[in-house]
């Protein structure tokens, strides 16, 4: 058994544990790859997790789903920020200061000294910036072998706001050129002109077993319908997907109709929302939109005015073709010695109507709608295909 399968046992045993089924012999409890087992889509939750170093964690505290950017902010992503980790929308700077301390005589002379030091250090770098503690993380503390006097602190700075995290980080930049030499914590960091690198980054991804609703999952099959219609606009349904409902209908108590299908005001519409973090140059051919390069922002300002000069987000009106290697990312379960199984996942959303600038251009397939507002769009639903099944074509789609 390699190392990753030991983990997606591991992680399937926490579920059964958090989900009160305890059974971890799995000779008597089998784990079953399948699209509709419910493990299988933790397995699949996992994986996406890791891309932005995070963990999946279990919970029976009550979660709610408003202000998903600030959760995610400070470090904290569920169901409701899915969107925003997978187009690192919400970005974290991540640095790497030197300090003039030892790292064994000063730092790791025990756990409190190193815990106590890690808080100082993160409030200190929030005081100066004036900004809050929560979106200031340390990553790591190492050593530098070269010079045992001087350590290595790796930490992340992240916000609600990327422009605003954009500022800050530069301001981070021109104090450590300068150096903090009257600063009782920071005065220990090298003056230098530090660099930085964007990544989305979390520490846990927090699921509650209580956050699907299998009474109202789907297995789109051919013989269903290709089209309907949802918040006055077309859904295109993703035909050869299966879909795991999420609870969601208490996690926004004060709108009652944003997931209706009866087309009244105040339904929001369905779009599609891939799930891969990597970096991807723009807005591909088709399918679901992951972006880093933002091409359709000057296009959104001429549609809506000033407002939508801001990072944008992309969902996608078509599921189909969006389970291409650019948009999700593949993982595999064994099923037996000999066999293996592929899966990829999407995630279906509603999107607040009127929040969104449309583009024809450059997806071949149905439009990209793009967002400013990170709670404009609510995943409702987690699709996940078996790589063996037979991918409808786009023509069939429509």
């Amino acid at each position: 058994i390699t190392e990753n399968e030991q983990h997606q046992f591991n992680v399937v045993a926490q579920y059964r544990a958090a989900n009160d089924k305890p059974n971890n012999n799995f000779r008597k409890a089998t784990l079953d790859p399948n699209e509709s087992n419910t493990e299988t889509l933790i397995i699949a939750l996992d994986n996406f997790v890791q891309q932005f170093g995070g963990e999946l964690s279990f919970t029976n505290e009550d979660l709610t789903f408003k202000e998903p950017a600030q959760r995610t902010a400070c470090g904290i992503g569920d169901l409701s920020s899915a969107h925003l980790l997978a187009t690192n929308y919400i970005p974290t700077a991540q640095f790497s200061f030197v300090v003039d301390l030892n790292y064994q005589t000063d730092l790791a002379r025990s756990s409190e000294t190193m815990q106590n030091f890690v808080l100082d250090f993160s409030n200190a770098i929030a005081e100066v910036l004036t900004c809050s503690n929560d979106y200031v993380r340390v990553t790591s503390v190492n050593k530098l072998e070269k010079n045992r006097r001087q350590t290595k602190i790796n930490f992340g700075l992240t916000t609600p706001d990327p422009t605003e995290t954009q500022k800050l980080v530069e301001d981070l930049k021109a104090r450590a050129r300068n150096g903090f030499a009257n600063h009782r914590i920071l005065k220990h960091v090298q003056k230098n002109e530090y660099d930085y690198k964007w990544k989305p980054l979390i520490t846990y991804f927090q699921l509650q077993p209580t956050d699907f609703a299998p009474e109202f999952n789907i297995d789109y099959t051919s013989s269903m319908p290709t089209e309907d219609k949802r918040g006055g606009f077309p859904y295109y349904l993703p035909i050869g997907w299966y879909r795991h409902a999420l609870k969601v209908v208490d996690k926004y108590p004060e709108d009652k109709l944003w997931l209706g299908s009866n087309n009244l005001d105040g339904e929001w519409p369905v779009a599609f929302h891939g799930t891969h973090g990597g970096a991807v140059k723009g807005i591909k051919e088709k399918g679901l939109l992951i972006t880093k390069v933002d091409l359709m922002r000057e296009e959104a300002v001429e549609q809506k005015g000033k407002y939508f000069d801001r990072p944008g987000l992309y969902v996608a009106t078509h599921c189909t073709g969006g389970s291409h290697p650019t948009y999700t990312t593949p993982f595999t379960i064994r099923k037996s010695p000999d066999i293996t199984e592929t899966f990829r996942v999407v995630f279906q959303c509603r999107v607040k109507p009127d929040a969104f600038t449309i583009h024809k251009g450059p997806v071949q397939e149905g439009y990209a709608w793009r967002f400013v507002d990170p709670d404009a769009i609510r995943p409702y639903g987690i699709l996940i295909k078996n790589e063996n099944t037979e991918e409808p074509s786009l023509e069939d789609a429509n």
